[in-house]
């Protein structure tokens, strides 16, 4: 039985398969029997949750080569619609980072189905992800989970080739090249050669970037003042803590490098940020870290992304070569 693919980043349903010939068939098809395990692990991990509490479980995965996207709104608003209202949501979520203002959509739509939104982080939730989790009221995490800098990210080409840059780092180039020409005709040295390079820079692009790395503390602020540091009756407190958060998440001469990684050891210590830490024994834990192993395979049988709740499951094909 053949699987319909719709186009490269295009969403396409595992069916559930239910007719006698499909069930035969299903058990001899390793993408339909994964399914199975990772609904029954949701299932699981549903059934852990206190009593009288209605809760779900929904995951978001994003393959190494790819990234969040407008494309995965109305498939997260999909999973949202199989869940329903619930009391407390939880979204496990994996991935490299992506598009700021679709992060700030995910956390809306996933805010209107629930009163209590949580994010877990089986491995990595950097950049775009970083800022998802940053919108929780909890941030569930192991041994192995981290989070990462909310700095823009530029796509610049590089010798032909699409790099990724720092957004931070073009401001911090201007900055520092202003600076020198300051001290050189301040010590009356020939200032022609820093001239020349502040010459080559783009002021729109510049402008661009500091909009970028406003845009990422803007909606990062607004969600960590609203929720998860709303429960500081003082607001200078809660002020100091998103302060606190984003100079540190946002600084490029913090974390050096855009994939640095922030465990949640010290999410919780020095970013004081409410986590949650799981020990790597922890029944609750072992569901979340074999549910991401199983997930993580599915990705890596040929999906970019999985996007699903026990209900339905949705993927997007990879693009070809």
């Amino acid at each position: 039985m053949k699987e319909t693919r719709l186009p490269p980043e295009g969403f396409s349903k595992v069916p559930e398969k239910q007719t006698v010939l499909s069930t035969v068939l299903g058990e001899h098809d390793l993408l339909s029997a994964q399914r199975v395990k990772r609904k029954e692990l949701l299932e699981s991990l549903e059934k852990r949750s206190p009593k009288g509490t209605k809760t779900a479980y929904i995951s978001f995965f994003c393959a190494d080569s790819s990234s969040i996207g407008s494309s995965d709104i109305p498939a997260m608003g999909d999973i949202l619609l199989s869940v329903g209202d619930v009391h407390q949501l939880n979204l496990i979520i994996s991935g490299p980072g992506g598009d700021g203002i679709v992060a700030e959509k995910i956390i809306e739509i996933c805010r209107a189905y629930c009163k209590e939104f949580r994010v877990i982080v089986p491995n990595r939730a950097k950049s775009a992800a970083t800022i998802i989790a940053l919108g929780a009221d909890e941030i569930v995490m192991g041994y192995c989970s981290e989070l990462g800098p909310i700095d823009a990210q530029v796509p610049i080409l590089v010798g032909g080739l699409l790099r990724y840059i720092s957004a931070q780092s073009f401001i911090d180039s201007r900055t520092s090249l202003l600076k020198n020409y300051a001290d050189a005709v301040k010590k009356k040295e020939d200032p022609k050669p820093i001239l020349q390079q502040i010459a080559v820079l783009d002021p729109p692009f510049i402008d661009h970037c500091e909009k970028l790395m406003d845009f990422s503390r803007t909606v990062a602020s607004k969600y960590l003042e609203s929720y998860m540091f709303a429960g500081m009756k003082k607001k200078a407190d809660r002020d100091k803590a998103v302060r606190n958060v984003l100079t540190k998440l946002s600084s490029v001469g913090t974390f050096k490098v855009h994939g640095r990684m922030i465990a949640g050891h010290e999410a919780k210590t020095d970013l004081k940020l409410n986590v949650k830490l799981l020990a790597k024994d922890d029944p609750i834990w072992a569901d979340i870290w074999h549910y991401y192993i199983r997930a993580d395979v599915a990705l890596a049988s040929g999906a970019s992304k999985l996007i699903e709740s026990r209900a339905e499951s949705l993927y997007s094909a990879r693009r070809s070569e």
